[in-house]
C-alpha cells in the first residue's frame, strides 16, 4: 500500500516537473534527462512510469482536465455555455499553460485527448431533445461551437482585444448561444440558414 502512495506521488511529481517546464520554456522537445532532474528523480524512474512520451502526454493530458483545467460535466444546454465560461476561468489562473496548450505541437496532442471527450458529450447533449434537425444543421452547429469552445478563442481574445476571463466568458457564451439559438429556430421553422 505505501509502495503504491509512493509511486503515485513519483507520477506525479514526474508530470507536474514536465508542466513546468512547459511553462518555462514553451518548447516541447524536452529532453528525459532535463524532466528527470526537474522531478529530482532517476531517468530509469522516468522511463519506469512513463514507458513513451505519448505515455506521458497522455497522462498529462488527463491530469491537466482532470486537476487544472476540468472538463465541464453538461447536463443541459446552458452547461454547454457555462463549461467553457468556466473554462475561461481556469485558463486565467495558469495563462502561460493554457498558452502551451494553444500554440504548441505538444499541448495540441495533449489538448485533442480531452476535445474528443468534449466534442462526444456536446454532441449527445445539444441534439438529445431535437432529433429533427438535419445532420448537415448540426455539423454546422457543432464546428462552430467547437471553433468558439477552445483554448485558441480564449487566446485570441486575451491576446488582440485585452480581454480578461469574464469577459472572454461573456463574449463566447454570447456567440455560442447565438448559434444554438438560431440552429434551433431554422429548424423549427423549416429554414437552414446557419
Amino acid at each position: 500500500m505505501l509502495r503504491d502512495e509512493y509511486a503515485a506521488q513519483t507520477r506525479q511529481r514526474i508530470i507536474e516537473a514536465f508542466i513546468a517546464l512547459l511553462e518555462e520554456s514553451e518548447d516541447s522537445s524536452i529532453s528525459t534527462s532535463v524532466l528527470a532532474k526537474k522531478a529530482s528523480v532517476s531517468l530509469r524512474t522516468v522511463y519506469r512510469h512513463f514507458p513513451s512520451r505519448d505515455n506521458l502526454l497522455a497522462a498529462t493530458a488527463d491530469w491537466l482536465n482532470t486537476e487544472v483545467f476540468g472538463l465541464a460535466s453538461h447536463d443541459d444546454m446552458d452547461d454547454v455555455v457555462k463549461g467553457f465560461q468556466a473554462a475561461v476561468g481556469k485558463f486565467d489562473s495558469r495563462p502561460d499553460l493554457a498558452r502551451v496548450l494553444a500554440l504548441t505541437r505538444v499541448g495540441r496532442s495533449m489538448r485533442s485527448t480531452f476535445r474528443d471527450e468534449l466534442a462526444v458529450r456536446r454532441r449527445g447533449l445539444l441534439w438529445s431533445n431535437a432529433p429533427d434537425i438535419s445532420a448537415s444543421d448540426r455539423l454546422r452547429a457543432e464546428a462552430v461551437l467547437a471553433c468558439l469552445d477552445n483554448v485558441l478563442s480564449w487566446l485570441t481574445l486575451r491576446e488582440e482585444f485585452g480581454m480578461d476571463g469574464h469577459d472572454i466568458g461573456a463574449t463566447i457564451g454570447w456567440a455560442m448561444e447565438l448559434v444554438l439559438d438560431e440552429t434551433r429556430r431554422s429548424h423549427q421553422t423549416g429554414q437552414k440558414k446557419l
